[in-house]
């Protein structure tokens, strides 16, 4: 009896995906809603004397969306208030209730360059449960995310608490998804060949439990949001220890080529149980 395709648990995965409709946020809305209370600073690190609070480089994010482990659109941020990732722009007095006007509004990418009909099918319904979407804020502490939309969001990131089991995101409340002083402390760790080099970014699953056993090629909708500053202190790394082996970098690969970026993930970050195998 051949076995049903990841396509197949689709539809029922979608039925699950919904959380109860609310009326108004749990919330009164704030300004600054990813205010949270400060971390202590790290002292400098040799050779990051740009480490600083007001790095520009914070703020902004590098966003890429992946369809069914295809890369179908990437956007770099410019507003220091923040993104709102979603369908379309806000309407009506409600829709300011959640998201303030100054932030950025980054649109999900159309669904019309997925091949297969059925997942395109199964993509468009699942917007219908994302139209309000997840406001994003990144400063020097870190990044910062807030779940509007009905659907499920989860979550991987250097704050989980767990990495082997999947991590949603309560609708309304804000979390920190990464951790930037936690990042800094681990990559001095690693030159102190004291641990692994440290990933920098954040994914986002839309609909469905993640991170699981699914291979991340059967995901529908997944985000990988990342700080441009570290983006430039990965790549920094990179080229300086090019010719060394104990770094685990990589080229960045050509955009259509997005398994390949799902494999480095998978290889450089705990996204799953250790016996479990990772099919891209």
């Amino acid at each position: 009896v051949p076995q049903p395709s990841c396509v197949d648990e689709y539809l029922g995965i979608i039925k699950r995906s919904p959380s109860p409709p609310q009326e108004t946020c749990r919330n009164p809305p704030i300004p600054d809603w990813w205010v949270q209370q400060p971390s202590p600073a790290l002292p400098l690190m040799n050779g990051y004397s740009s480490y600083e609070q007001y790095h520009s480089g914070y703020s902004q994010m590098v966003i890429s969306f992946y369809y069914s482990g295809r890369l179908v659109g990437h956007v770099s941020t410019s507003c220091s208030e923040g993104c709102r990732i979603s369908l379309g722009q806000p309407s009506g007095h409600g829709e300011k209730l959640y998201a303030p006007d100054a932030l950025e509004h980054v649109r999900f990418p159309s669904a019309d360059g997925i091949q297969n009909e059925r997942q395109k099918q199964i993509t468009r319904k699942l917007f219908g449960h994302l139209e309000r979407g997840v406001l994003l804020h990144s400063n020097k502490q870190g990044i910062f995310i807030k779940r509007l939309c009905q659907g499920r969001v989860f979550w991987s990131g250097n704050t989980m608490a767990y990495k082997d089991r999947p991590n949603k995101l309560d609708r309304d409340e804000v979390v920190k998804i990464f951790d930037t002083n936690v990042f800094f402390r681990e990559l001095q760790q690693y030159y102190n060949n004291q641990g692994r080099f440290p990933d920098s970014r954040v994914m986002l699953c839309f609909g469905e439990e993640f991170p699981d056993a699914v291979p991340l090629r059967c995901k529908l909708i997944l985000v990988q949001v990342e700080q441009l500053y570290l983006r430039q202190v990965v790549d920094e790394a990179g080229k300086s220890c090019s010719s060394s082996p104990m770094l685990p970098m990589a080229e960045e690969p050509q955009h259509e080529q997005g398994y390949r970026i799902f494999q480095d993930i998978c290889a450089t970050r705990p996204l799953f149980r250790e016996n479990q195998q990772i099919a891209v």
